[in-house]
């Protein structure tokens, strides 16, 4: 038997996994090391925040 996600829950899976791996589970330290090579950009600023924005609202 096989099941079938979305290439979306599937790439979050994937996603889920390398920083759990990498990081310990700490998005916070993934973003920082990411940041660390490379700067973002306005928008992927924008578009951080509203992510932040939305979970803090799910909660």
């Amino acid at each position: 038997m096989s099941s079938v996600i979305s290439r979306e829950d599937y790439e979050a899976l994937q996603s889920e996994h390398f920083v759990e791996r990498s990081f310990d589970g700490s998005l916070p330290a993934f973003i920082a090391a990411f940041t660390r090579r490379r700067s973002l950009s306005e928008k992927e600023i924008a578009q951080i925040q509203e992510m932040i924005e939305k979970a803090a609202s799910e909660d």
